[in-house]
């Protein structure tokens, strides 16, 4: 139940940020998560499945936000950057 509230919430904030940027979505029926992830400074870096996995959630919100079933996603692409505190992800939609 801990990770459906989690997951749940997660889904919540990308679609509000997906909302947010609504207006800048890409058109077309094939889309693709384009996510850059900056591990945390210390700890092991994250694997590209993980990440994937990871990145469900978020994957369902900006569905949810642009009106389409998230099977018009295409398998998403997983880059990595530079350590920063904290870590952060940067999810992107493009069009394929």
């Amino acid at each position: 139940m801990t990770r459906h509230k989690a997951a749940k919430k997660h889904k919540g904030w990308a679609r509000a940020a997906a909302l947010a940027e609504r207006r800048n979505a890409p058109a077309g029926d094939r889309l693709r998560l384009v996510a850059t992830i900056h591990p945390k400074p210390a700890g092991p870096a994250p694997d590209k499945d993980n990440s994937s996995a990871a990145l469900k959630a978020y994957q369902d919100g900006i569905a949810w936000a642009l009106g389409v079933d998230d099977r018009h996603f295409a398998e998403p692409e997983i880059r990595f950057a530079e350590r920063v505190k904290g870590g952060r992800f940067v999810i992107e939609v493009v069009a394929i």
